[in-house]
């Protein structure tokens, strides 16, 4: 129970952002709004007796009889929730104060300034302003601390930085007056204007060679294809042959958005790419529409233990048509389709309606049978060595099945397994690691913030970092490999930017060298 219960505390970090990424709340297809109320009846009006009735019959009886006065909302949220979680893992409860968060996730804009910041000694630190945001028309600049908004000194005043944010927050069109002081030490006043902020669900997209070009989805939203569509326009006309999709720790999102990248993938017109199928025998087929804008010729998929739903809607299909190479770990294994339905109260249910199957008819959810197994999954993937080596990866259910070309042996159940095995890094699983890793990013900013870049020596600034540290963690060898990339990384973007530190990132990448291998010809999908 011990080692358990140790195992737990090590692996902590990485098991929660993973089950957050791939979790509840992404994976659905887009649906009307329903307006329904918070709790309805829809049956007969001979069967009010059913037990809808009986519990908003109990939630009365509590509210008007219990001996101590009761919150009727977390009743009712409690309610709800607990209905759901008998259903399957990925039937969510939203309420009121997640959905707006969630809607604009998923619809890709927020009203804001777009600034990205660091709360340090308490006060806010420009990291970068987004491109043609409201911040960098304004003039607000990496670097800069915010003093002042609208006559309210923010600065060493010991606010929660939550505070600070809502002080930023606001309407469209709202102006925030604010006094900031630059890397030089100057004092400036600005008027910046609320405006729509996008959300964008592509982290990069770059060319790695001449030939190669790279994308990282981060998730489904609304905009995704045309966030796609937008980006290789430009790398197609630079030349782009070959395609990496990278869907690593991406957990889905809406289904179409997936779908619609996907064909543009395929010269020919009606191969299919996934189907769902629902409680009555209802299937919806997705295939191909045989008008691609841009040739493609190599394609390959980068997956991991975090990539869900929509990500392995595009990997499995990749797969079955032979159409390119997967590369990376056993992705998550989440095959139920949800829908959004809101509710009076102004929360919202997810509702699983429909499986949905790859071409040669995998379902790729893995079991939930019990959920507590579900829920640490990713424990026994670690503790089984999954993630490390290529033979202990669990071979799915009993059911076989082949791509749909080159007739390629494949396993069905429990998510997506890659043509080609990229194990973790064991660094990366490592406690003490974690917690040192994300001090880096901080580090590096204070001290560029404190000097001329080009009097940063890397290795002094390596050396900074350790003695930072003040004995608090055990730096190993194996970490200082880990941490020097960080510390360069995290230098790269603050002097050149996000897409300069993208490149540095990817040039020490094991699945973008697998990849690249591919698109040359040192292996081929038949070897596979």
């Amino acid at each position: 129970m011990e080692k358990k219960s140790e195992n737990i505390n090590v692996w902590l970090p990485f098991a929660l952002s993973v089950m957050l990424a791939a979790g509840m709340v992404f994976g659905y297809q887009m649906n009307e709004k329903d307006e329904s109320p918070l709790i309805s009846y829809m049956g007969n009006e001979s069967d009010l007796e059913s037990p809808i009735g009986q519990v908003e019959e109990l939630i009365r009886f509590v509210e008007t009889r219990y001996v101590d006065s009761v919150n009727r909302t977390e009743l009712v949220s409690e309610a709800i929730e607990a209905i759901l979680k008998k259903l399957d893992p990925h039937s969510i409860y939203i309420t009121p104060e997640q959905l707006q968060r969630v809607n604009q996730e998923m619809d890709g804009t927020f009203n804001g300034i777009g600034i990205e910041s660091f709360y340090i000694d308490d006060t806010v630190n420009i990291i970068a302003t987004l491109p043609d945001s409201p911040a960098e028309r304004a003039g607000i600049m990496p670097f800069d601390k915010i003093i002042s908004i609208k006559d309210s000194l923010v600065a060493g005043n010991d606010l929660d930085f939550s505070a600070i944010q809502d002080m930023i927050k606001g309407q469209l069109g709202d102006k925030l007056q604010m006094k900031l002081l630059d890397k030089a030490g100057v004092e400036k006043e600005i008027t910046v204007t609320i405006g729509d902020i996008p959300l964008k669900s592509i982290d990069v997209a770059l060319n790695i060679s001449p030939e190669v070009g790279y994308v990282k989805i981060n998730r489904f939203s609304s905009t995704t294809y045309k966030e796609f569509m937008d980006q290789f326009e430009d790398m197609h006309e630079s030349g782009t042959k070959h395609m990496i999709i990278d869907l690593r720790g991406n957990p889905g999102g809406f289904l179409p958005e997936a779908t619609n990248i996907l064909s543009q993938l395929y010269r020919e017109r009606g191969k299919l790419l996934v189907y769902t199928e629902g409680r009555n025998g209802n299937k919806l087929e997705y295939k191909t529409t045989g008008k691609p804008f841009f040739q493609i010729d190599k394609i390959s998929v980068l997956i991991d233990e975090g990539s869900a739903s929509g990500s392995e809607i595009i990997a499995g299909a990749i797969q079955e048509w032979d159409r390119g190479a997967v590369i990376g770990r056993r992705s998550f294994g989440k095959g139920l389709v949800q829908e959004q339905y809101d509710l009076g109260n102004g929360g919202a249910i997810r509702l699983t309606v429909a499986r949905y199957y790859t071409p040669s008819g995998r379902s790729i959810q893995k079991t939930y049978n019990d959920m507590d197994q579900y829920d640490e999954d990713i424990y026994q993937r670690i503790n089984g060595g999954e993630l490390y080596h290529q033979d202990s990866v669990r071979s799915g259910d009993d059911t076989s099945f082949k791509t749909r070309i080159l007739e390629r042996e494949l396993v069905g159940g429990g998510g997506i397994t890659p043509d080609v095995f990229v194990p973790i890094d064991s660094v990366e699983l490592d406690y003490d690691f974690i917690q040192i890793n994300n001090k880096v990013s901080q580090f590096v900013y204070k001290a560029l913030s404190k000097s001329d870049d080009n009097d940063i020596d890397l290795l002094e600034l390596e050396y900074n970092f350790y003695e930072s540290l003040s004995g608090e963690y055990k730096v190993t060898n194996a970490m200082k490999d880990d941490l020097r990339w960080s510390i360069k990384e995290a230098f790269v973007r603050y002097t050149q930017g996000e897409e300069a530190m993208y490149t540095e990132r990817l040039s020490n990448d094991k699945a973008i060298m697998l990849s690249q291998k591919y698109f040359e010809g040192t292996y081929s999908l038949e070897e596979l």
